[in-house]
């Protein structure tokens, strides 16, 4: 779930060609981010490196400033593949704990990751076809982004297993509800600029398979 850096407008009047060009660099460097930060992903989870909670939190934050600041140079390029690799770096580490506490943990992450793929393109195929406006959500999603947040900061401190699966299932909404209005918001012009554009897309598919992959280590996990 990214932190919303995006105009709330989804009916702004933007040319087609400039529409369908966001569009397509978008996915073009949605797909080279999603490869470099598996490869980091596999590379951390093979040297057992794990991410701790807090370093995390900030990185996001970090992250999120500096593409907010350089998306529109090519620096904003160098952040973004930054970005795709710190997401792979805490993906790998989640991954290598699922394996290492679960007998089956290998089908855990086969599971989530075919969960994760076809929710992302099932979501991505309505919003682009849909006749619905979405971008009213911005406003719920951005409050639910930043009030969930803050429960997962204080958990990390209670430490309370049953809120942290309640916890997970409600980022996977949200991040559901991000994937709808980013989509639509390229397709109908709202978002012009596809670094934003790509890294959104991104963090949400990352935060949607180590949420899926917690709940199914949960409740399909083997001791």
């Amino acid at each position: 779930m990214n932190t919303p850096m995006y105009r709330a407008s989804a009916t702004t009047a933007v040319p087609t060609l400039t529409v369908n060009r966001v569009l397509r660099n978008t996915y073009a460097l949605l797909a080279m981010l999603f490869v470099f930060g598996g490869i980091t992903a596999y590379a951390a989870q093979a040297a057992h490196i794990r991410l701790g909670f807090l370093p995390f939190i900030i990185g996001i934050f970090a992250f999120s400033f500096a593409i907010g600041a350089t998306r529109n140079s090519a620096w904003g390029l160098v952040v973004a593949f930054g970005f795709a690799g710190f997401l792979g770096v805490f993906t790998g580490g989640n991954v290598d704990a699922i394996l290492y506490q679960y007998r089956n943990g290998g089908e855990l992450v086969a599971a989530s990751f075919g969960l994760t793929a076809g929710i992302f393109l099932a979501l991505s195929a309505y919003a682009m076809t849909t006749k619905r406006d979405f971008s009213g959500w911005f406003a719920f999603l951005g409050v639910g982004t930043l009030a969930i947040l803050g429960a997962i900061i204080l958990n990390f401190f209670l430490q309370i297993p049953a809120l942290s699966l309640a916890l997970s299932t409600m980022v996977i909404l949200l991040a559901c509800g991000w994937i709808i209005w980013q989509t639509q918001m390229i397709v109908r012009g709202g978002e012009t600029n596809y670094i934003l554009a790509a890294t959104g897309l991104l963090a949400d598919i990352f935060v949607l398979f180590n949420n899926l992959l917690a709940l199914l280590g949960f409740g399909f996990g083997e001791d």
